[in-house]
């Protein structure tokens, strides 16, 4: 009876152990990926200039003081400009995406870093701005039937004295990107700012807009008072979006709040578990020590002296317990994070992997929860039941 109850016992600390890994790191891990990649898709704040000449481009540092506060700190700004380009497919359709231009030493490398899937970032740095390149989503190469090399049309449309006209240019697509944000992916292609301002008769200092790229993600609320902030120290003239206005963030932000959710909820399932298995076999092993327990009072046993002995025996089963469940949830997740054998809708998801989020102060902390949870709960159930047994008690229980 005792084994049985040991081995369960064991077996639900096991099983508590890398359950609880899994739960902090993967729920960890699809928070980080997604914050990521929000922070780095393109600013949270943008800025447009709806003049025809655009503005300069030494303004930017005098709009980085201004914007910045305590509350938000804003981590970068980048210029950028755009512009709408029709293609015209195989199939005689006319397709509609917008082309956009950034400065060469003045752009966001962590875009590159975390979506580029195709094509060599240093080669890209090289050649983007130095020759007829484009970057194109995964989405759109795979629409146009284009790849790495291949030549790619671009119809610039502009408007003289209200008559739209097209300027056309040639391109080799020399990146594939995806950020796994429909909303980006099915829009945009990435180039060399000077096409734009070649087009539109401006000289280097002139650009569309900038992106200001916060330090974190920050709710609806006070994204709009940022928003209200900036509004009132910009001319009119100027236009202000938010990711809120194009990306469908507030359900991407609620989907993050729902893993803050599950991980408490299963990590206090996990530890209900851990206490109800702890208690019965407590009890069982009170029930099956009985008679020495009687005879350690009988000799003059001290309480105190009994509560170690119990804590021996918590202790053989817990120590091997989360050795054992650390080794397997570690291990797991090591393997994981290599290989991505999980996988995952990347249309429902954002992301086509199980992301792991390996943290030692996580892996400590639930160690150190389990540990806490199994001696409390040892103490308070035999010094419930300890102080209630008499000797008269034990003679009659036996």
């Amino acid at each position: 009876m005792v084994f049985t109850i040991v081995l369960i016992t064991q077996v639900t600390i096991i099983f508590s152990v890398i359950i609880t890994l899994l739960t902090f790191s993967i729920g960890f891990g699809f928070k980080e990926f997604i914050i990521k990649k929000l922070l780095n898709i393109q600013g949270q704040i943008i800025i447009y200039n709806n003049s025809k000449r655009g503005f300069l481009k030494k303004k930017i540092p005098i709009l980085l003081n201004q914007f910045s506060n305590k509350n938000c700190s804003i981590r970068q700004i980048h210029p950028f400009s755009e512009k709408n380009v029709m293609i015209v497919t195989n199939q005689k359709n006319v397709e509609k995406f917008v082309f956009k231009g950034f400065y060469e030493k003045d752009y966001n490398t962590a875009f590159f870093k975390y979506f580029l899937v195709k094509g060599s970032f240093s080669k890209i740095k090289k050649n983007l701005f130095s020759s007829q390149k484009v970057i194109l989503s995964q989405k759109i190469s795979c629409s146009l039937g284009l790849n790495i090399g291949s030549i790619i049309h671009l119809n610039f449309l502009s408007f003289k004295k209200g008559i739209p006209f097209f300027t056309s240019k040639k391109f080799y697509v020399c990146g594939l990107y995806d950020t796994g944000i429909p909303e980006f992916d099915n829009v945009y292609m990435i180039g060399d700012m000077k096409h734009i301002q070649h087009i539109n008769n401006w000289n280097e200092n002139f650009l569309e807009g900038i992106e200001l790229f916060l330090s974190s993600i920050i709710d609806h609320k006070k994204m709009e008072l940022l928003e209200n902030k900036i509004k009132k120290k910009i001319p009119n003239n100027f236009l202000v979006k938010t990711i809120y206005d194009q990306f469908d963030s507030d359900n991407i932000l609620e989907w993050i709040h729902i893993f803050n959710v599950n991980i408490l909820v299963i990590s206090f399932i996990v530890l209900i578990s851990i206490i109800i298995n702890m208690v019965v076999f407590l009890l069982i092993l009170i029930l099956e020590r009985m008679k020495t327990i009687g005879i350690l009072k009988i000799i003059g046993a001290k309480n105190k002296v009994i509560y170690k002995i119990f804590l021996y025996y918590v202790m053989k089963i817990l120590i091997p317990s989360l050795i054992i469940g650390n080794i397997i949830g570690i291990s797991f997740l090591i393997l994981q994070k290599k290989f991505r054998f999980l996988s995952l809708n990347k249309v429902q998801y954002y992301i086509d992997f199980v992301p792991v989020y390996l943290n030692i102060n996580d892996i400590v902390l639930i160690n150190l929860s389990i540990i806490f949870i199994c001696i409390s709960t040892m103490f308070f159930t035999v010094f419930f039941i300890i102080n209630k047994i008499t000797l008269i008690r034990v003679i009659e229980f036996e």
